[in-house]
């Protein structure tokens, strides 16, 4: 399934397409034609990419686990087990770093990173569905769709950064963050968005 449609955002560029609305014309990216940045900035070194793999699930990514390029498992998740309504990741050391409740409205936290809070505080949708937002670790980031990826940009002043992609085929999640985006610390917060935003279940 597209990556669009499984983020809750509206196709704005195909009115025929699942999730489309024909009431609105066709919307750049809000930081304009940049449908792959990692690959279209000829004039500068393309910056290595370290790449997360949800896998090893049937339908979804409700149960699976993230591996690295080596196949190393950075994470367990899994739903409804060993409690009804809730989602946890096991890290490497099988303790529980991210926590989702399902029950009347979806709670996250993120233990040591992000308090618990709506999932829609975590990962608002703009208005005209063309992106989400995220503030995080005192920063202000964007998921906006682009050609079959999700990036993850720097918001406010100067020019956007990008710091992450996700995509998804063959029967598999891919979340692809930059050396800095590890550094700065954005990787369980990476993991847990990509699964939300991935997951077909309803976080707004």
């Amino acid at each position: 399934m597209h990556p669009y449609i499984q983020g809750g955002w509206k196709n704005l560029t195909n009115s025929n397409a699942p999730g489309s609305s024909r009431n609105l014309p066709p919307q750049p990216s809000i930081f304009g034609a940049l449908p792959d940045p990692f690959r279209s900035r000829s004039e500068a070194p393309k910056p290595t990419l370290l790449s997360f793999t949800f896998g090893s699930f049937q339908l979804n990514i409700l149960n699976c686990t993230v591996t690295d390029a080596q196949s190393r498992v950075y994470f367990r998740i899994m739903t409804d087990t060993p409690t009804l309504g809730y989602t946890v990741f096991l890290n490497a050391a099988n303790q529980p770093t991210t926590i989702i409740e399902w029950l009347a409205h979806p709670f996250v936290e993120i233990r040591g990173i992000l308090s618990k809070r709506r999932t829609t505080d975590y990962l608002p949708l703009a208005p005209n569905s063309s992106h989400r937002t995220m503030e995080v670790l005192g920063k202000h980031f964007v998921w906006v769709p682009g050609g079959e990826y999700i990036f993850l940009y720097s918001a406010g002043v100067g020019r956007p950064q990008v710091y992450a992609q996700v995509s998804r085929g063959d029967g598999a999640v891919t979340l692809e963050l930059t050396a800095e985006a590890i550094q700065m610390g954005l990787l369980e917060i990476c993991v847990t968005a990509t699964f939300l935003l991935q997951c077909g279940r309803n976080i707004d």
